[in-house]
């Protein structure tokens, strides 16, 4: 059961401790899966070897009760033909073979109790195991995350830190006041007298606009 200890110790573990001490967690737990899933791979040898074990001994007491059967009917013929002393030979031999036929019996109800145990840890441990893999697949993509997102705050923490920004916003500013000043010397040149004709023409059509839109409404109001 040496296995078995070793296995249950190894699934057990505190994987969030293990992380935490790796320095490549991601390859750790793929390490900490392997090794586990090999151990449980030996364990579930010695589980078949045991109900291996268990068979065998089944068909031995089945042996041992044909072996018994039969020296008890070659007594009986003994016996028919007054060989008392062939009939006590076969008669020891029945004894013999049915103290064996007892002690296989004891060993048999042993080995079956072994291995139910065997195959309860088993499911508990594959169990364990799958428990592991699923926590494992999910630790991997938080910690890859998490590696990305810690990454991404460093790039841009360092291009904020550089002087490059700086002068970015310095050449924007220096942009904007050029763009104002066109602005206000194209206002000024087309500042004209044809430019204020122009407005009140557009004026007066915006306001045609709103004008006939009011009398819509009031066309629809008197309609409701």
């Amino acid at each position: 059961m040496g296995l078995f200890k070793k296995l249950k110790d190894l699934m057990e573990a505190n994987i969030s401790d293990l992380i935490n001490k790796a320095e490549d967690p991601e390859k750790m737990l793929n390490l900490y899966i392997e090794r586990a899933t090999e151990e449980l791979k030996e364990f579930n040898i010695q589980v078949n070897r045991s109900v291996a074990d268990e068979l065998q001994l089944r068909q031995k007491i089945e042996g041992a009760e044909k072996e018994a059967q039969s020296w008890t009917s070659q007594a009986k013929v003994a016996v028919q033909q007054s060989r008392d002393d062939l009939a006590r030979i076969a008669l020891e031999r029945k004894q013999t073979a049915e103290k064996s036929l007892a002690d296989l019996k004891l060993q048999a109800e042993e080995q079956r109790r072994v291995v139910e145990e065997l195959r309860s840890n088993y499911r508990i441990l594959e169990e364990k195991l799958n428990k592991a893999r699923t926590e494992r697949d999910s630790l991997v993509m938080r910690q890859r995350r998490a590696k990305a997102m810690k990454q991404a705050g460093e790039a841009v923490s360092q291009i904020s830190s550089t002087s490059a920004l700086g002068d970015l916003d310095r050449m924007k500013d220096k942009v904007d006041r050029l763009e104002a000043e066109a602005k206000a010397t194209s206002l000024s040149l087309t500042n004209s007298v044809e430019d204020e004709f122009e407005k009140l023409k557009k004026d007066a059509q915006n306001q045609a606009v709103e004008d006939e839109l009011a009398r819509l409404k009031a066309d629809l109001d008197k309609k409701e």
